[in-house]
């Protein structure tokens, strides 16, 4: 009978530690971080264009120029030096970045190539952006730029991206008819669109392109970004508002969505999402209000950008 006994009270332990180790690797699946680095992509190329389109509209109206950006005389080509004295926001390269453009009262449009500017780092071979447009707000000096996914050099292609002298018409006009689209309201929809719109809002009482509002929202991906715990990682941002005078290390409000999706396209599965809101704390941090999936154990939590 004690052996009898012995031997159900091992049964069950076993069985007890079994339950539990499963219990546990079980609960590691949920306990995984947001995995940002789609969206850290969205908020880097946003505010580069954000300071681009701003460069061209002061080149047009013959505004006062920072001392770090030079005319190509005869051409509508623009140098620009980031260093730490002029730094891009968001980031923490040097190097050197041109805008070749061409436009009007009403707007334009503007490529970027980025050169030895490593915009993204970690190797993506990011060259730069072709045919950019933007427009002017009739009575502020308001900028609105579009972006697509389509429109970004990556690896070969950059060898073209400064040249204008054959932009037809019918090109110019179809990137014109971009800002028909719908400002993206919700950031489970913006997340499968890969169109970014970026607003450019000067203070009207300074020159200081730091001292811009800039409002971004739109989603998708800037370059395919692969889960570490499996998966296709895109991002969202929806009235994510920055302003480098304000703070420069984040958002100050606006909210996003990291969503991680099966790879293989539609239909989308969803592997994890979080939906994240940013604050004027200044502190490189974002608030998780929402996490499920992998990210679950990040519900109600402030994580990291890590955006410089």
């Amino acid at each position: 009978m004690k052996r009898e006994i012995g031997f159900v009270t091992k049964t069950l332990a076993l069985t007890a530690l079994t339950l539990l180790f499963v219990s546990c690797n079980k609960l590691k699946e949920y306990d995984h971080k947001p995995e940002l680095e789609s969206l850290r992509q969205g908020l880097k190329t946003s505010v580069a264009v954000a300071y681009c389109a701003s460069l061209v509209n002061s080149v047009y109206e013959g505004e006062a120029l920072p001392q770090n950006v030079s005319l190509n005389a005869g051409s509508s080509l623009i140098s620009v030096k980031i260093d730490a004295n002029f730094p891009l926001p968001l980031n923490r390269e040097v190097g050197e970045i041109l805008i070749a453009y061409q436009c009007d009262d009403r707007g334009g449009v503007m490529s970027i190539l980025l050169g030895d500017f490593d915009l993204l780092g970690n190797n993506y071979d990011f060259y730069g952006l072709y045919l950019v447009p933007f427009i002017k707000n009739e009575g502020s000096k308001d900028i609105r730029a579009i972006y697509m996914k389509q429109d970004i050099i990556l690896g070969a292609g950059s060898d073209t991206i400064m040249d204008l002298g054959r932009l037809s018409l019918s090109l110019y006009n179809d990137r014109m008819n971009r800002f028909n689209l719908a400002d993206p309201q919700d950031v489970f929809v913006a997340v499968k669109q890969n169109f970014w719109f970026v607003d450019v809002k000067p203070n009207l009482h300074s020159l200081d392109f730091y001292d811009r509002d800039i409002i971004i929202s739109g989603g998708g991906q800037i370059a395919e970004v692969q889960g570490k715990t499996g998966g296709v990682i895109c991002h969202a941002l929806v009235n994510a508002k920055y302003n480098y005078r304000a703070c420069p290390y984040n958002p100050i409000s606006g909210v996003a969505l990291s969503q991680n999706f099966k790879a293989g396209g539609e239909p989308f599965v969803d592997l994890g999402n979080s939906y994240i809101s940013f604050s004027e704390s200044c502190d490189g941090r974002a608030y998780v209000d929402f996490s499920s999936g992998k990210y679950t154990s990040y519900f109600k939590r402030h994580i990291d950008l890590d955006l410089e």
